[in-house]
């Protein structure tokens, strides 16, 4: 399985699109990341791949599970090793459920007035 790594400062949609190519080609891909703004980004990233694999010919969806982990970091100029609670997402080719589509995948309707008496 393909890990893709986040940051803050990740292009969102240049990770739709791993996202979206890694689901259609293996099923599944997971992102590593550390801290709220990479978490961030990588959420919106989801967002935006449901809706590039939703157009397919044959759409389909993703499920997302989220897990902590805890990760040991060197410095390379330090012989100091930290502790550092990352964020792996794993997220897999679910089947298309119209009822769970996003929002913007059907035309909004107008909301009919209620009647005056």
């Amino acid at each position: 399985m393909t890990t893709l790594k986040a940051s803050g400062n990740t292009q969102i949609q240049k990770l739709a699109g791993a996202i979206a190519g890694n689901i259609r080609q293996e099923g599944e891909v997971q992102i590593s990341l550390v801290g709220a703004s990479a978490l961030n980004q990588a959420i919106k990233a989801c967002i935006v791949a449901r809706r590039f694999i939703k157009d397919d010919e044959n759409p389909s969806d993703i499920a997302v599970q989220p897990e902590f982990l805890m990760q040991n970091f060197s410095e390379p100029s330090s012989a100091e090793t930290r502790e550092v609670t990352t964020i792996m997402l794993h997220i897999k080719k679910a089947e298309f459920d119209p009822a769970h589509a996003v929002s913007s995948d059907f035309p909004k309707h107008e909301t009919a007035e209620p009647e005056q008496k």
